[in-house]
Parts: C-alpha cells; structure tokens; sequence
C-alpha cells in the first residue's frame, strides 16, 4: 500500500498565485565578522546610542524579559507624539517599517485594486503588491530625466494607494514639499510618505506635520537608518486617528518585543548622540560626492546617506559593482530600468570611504 505521504507535494497545495511570484531582493549580507568593507544596504555607519546598554542592562537584571512587552509600544509612542504634536494613538510602532508597510497594503489593497508610484522608489512596494495575491495592478510612473519625480503624469493616476520614498531611494532625489502636498491633495486614494532617510535631509522636509491637514496621508518611518539599529527591527507609521485604528487591527498581538522598544526608546531621547552621528553622515556625504565627481561620476544632489552615481563613459556599473565585490567592498547594483546605468553607495565612515576611493581609482 503506497502511503498518502510519498504523494505528497506542496507545490500542488499552495495558492497558485505563488508560483511564479519573485520575493523581495535584500542586499548581500556578508557574516557579521566579515573584513568586508559593506556599503550596499544603507545601514548606518557609526553605532547606536551609548545609553541603550544601560537599558538593555536594566531589563536584564529586572528579569521583565518574562513578561509580554507593552502591547503599543505606549512609551515610545509618547515620545514621539510629544515631539510632533500628535496624539500617541496616531503612532503605530511596528517590527521595521516594512511591517507597517505590509498592513497598509493589506488595509487597502484587494482584487483589481491598483496601487501607483513612481519608478523607481523603494523596490518593496511592487512586491508588497504582489503578495496581496489579488490580482492588484502595480502602475509604475517613470521618473523624469533628472530622475525627479513626474509629478503631471503621478497628478493623471487614479488608485487606492500612492506610495512614494521621500527622499526618494534609490537616487537619494528629494522633491520639493508644496510638489508633494499638492500631489497628495489630489490623489484620491491614501498617500504612502515613507521617510526612512528622512533625518540626512533638511529639518523642516518631513510631512508629518501635514496629517492634520490632509487625512488622506500616511507617513511611515524607521530606526534601522538615522538610528543605526537596523539589526533591531523598529518602525513606525503615523497617520490620522481613523486610519490607523483601521491599520491597527491587522497587527501582530506583540509585534514588537520588549529589548527593541526599550533600545528604541534611549535612542531616540539621545538626541545629542543622534545630532552628533547625523552630522558626521552628512559631511562624509558632501566630501565622497566630490571626490568621486572629480573621477568623472555623474551624482544627484542626494538627502539621504548614500549616492546614487553614474560612471563616467565607457565604464559599466555592474562591471565596477563586481570588480569592487572582488575587493571585498560591496555596493548595490540594480540592473533594471533607468537603475542600470548607476551604482548605490551608502556613507560609510572617513576610512571605509577613503578605501573605496582608492580601490575605484585602480579600477578605473
């Protein structure tokens, strides 16, 4: 008698929309005591706050590890609505911001719905869109040739959802604010506003303080970046009190445990340390762009902390993106769209610059 299990096949089992899905592409992640100098995943090259130790200390030695975290996050919730002016309601801590990402898209996007944003953004959104697996539409708008957003043609889209990186990843292109506003005004749908680098850029560029004024918008945000806790998993998404008590009921019981609020939470009151370590980010932006010009790379002016550059003629991005793998050094490559002909940099720190610098000058 042949048994039901030697049958058995999970291919036949899962949903078939599944099949020819293609997942989320994450940068290399080399071993953590790897020499490779790592600048392709925009990962923050100065440590965290100090203060979190302590923190983390105190919850060891209280023993509160035991014990379920705080379902909302309510601590870290208020400090953050304490320094935008919010109710801490509107704050929906989440495990990343891709989490915060991954319930909105299931808020709101179902069978035929489509959801709009310009191309190239963040290369989750399509993928997000896809994992809905009903048969929701991806409408992809071109950026213009100085990879700014095409904000005629984005004002002529209809959708559920508008999502869009500001500023933008992967060019590091920042658009104006009254561009956006107007944009986001006459959209009918929600406004995805997802400010992971947001912090490399200007004070006054965030849109949060636009919730009030406009209900139909939505800003996501992130530790991993500005904070230097990418390893920690910590986001947040802000909206108005109706749409995120809407968002709120597709989250996990405790999507976010108790060591990563209460790192999240001495790191974000270390403002100093925070300024000091932004500061540092910013200036190594400025030099590596003019270092690297100097050898014939065409950059954007960038707001966040990586730069998205353009070899000179005659050299191949993804042949410079392999011989510097080769080197130990890794960038990001992107090989499709307008992406193809750049290479991703993220900031590294005055050494890790100076090496790539003067790995590239061989290679050229």
């Amino acid at each position: 008698m042949t048994s039901t299990t030697s049958k058995f096949s999970i291919e036949s089992l899962v949903r078939k929309e599944l099949l020819a899905f293609q997942p989320y592409t994450p940068g290399e992640q080399p071993g953590l005591t790897t020499s490779t100098i790592k600048l392709n995943t925009n990962e923050n090259p100065y440590p965290p706050s100090p203060k979190i130790k302590e923190a983390i200390e105190k919850v060891l030695q209280t023993g509160v590890l035991r014990k379920y975290p705080n379902y909302h996050a309510r601590k870290l919730q208020e400090l953050i609505a304490k320094d935008f002016d919010l109710d801490p309601n509107q704050i929906l801590v989440t495990n990343g911001s891709d989490e915060a990402l991954r319930m909105l898209f299931h808020t709101l996007v179902g069978p035929g719905d489509v959801v709009v944003a310009p191309d190239p953004t963040y290369s989750y959104y399509p993928v997000l869109t896809e994992q809905m697996m009903v048969g929701a539409i991806y409408k992809a708008v071109p950026l213009l040739p100085n990879l700014h957003f095409d904000f005629e043609s984005l004002l002529k889209e209809k959708g559920k959802l508008l999502c869009f990186a500001h500023p933008n990843a992967p060019t590091g292109v920042e658009e104006e604010k009254k561009d956006l506003l107007n944009l986001i005004k006459n959209f009918p749908g929600l406004v995805l506003s997802d400010e992971a680098y947001i912090d490399f850029t200007e004070p006054n560029s965030s849109l949060l303080s636009e919730i009030k004024n406009h209900p139909n918008l939505v800003v996501s945000r992130t530790f991993s970046k500005s904070y230097a806790l990418a390893g920690l998993r910590v986001g947040y998404l802000v909206g108005s009190l109706e749409v995120i008590t809407w968002i709120r009921k597709l989250k996990d019981s405790y999507n976010v445990g108790i060591l990563e609020q209460v790192v999240a939470e001495a790191s974000y009151a270390d403002k100093e340390y925070f300024l000091e370590k932004r500061s540092l980010v910013i200036s190594e932006r400025k030099k590596l762009k003019i270092e690297l010009e100097s050898l014939g790379f065409s950059i954007p002016n960038s707001s966040t902390n990586f730069l998205f550059c353009k070899p000179k003629q005659g050299i191949s991005p993804e042949s410079l993106y392999l011989k510097l793998k080769e080197k130990n050094i890794l960038i990001r490559y992107f090989s499709t769209g307008i992406s193809k002909d750049f290479i991703r940099i993220t900031i590294g720190t005055p050494e890790e610059n100076q090496k790539l610098l003067e790995t590239i000058q061989t290679l050229l």
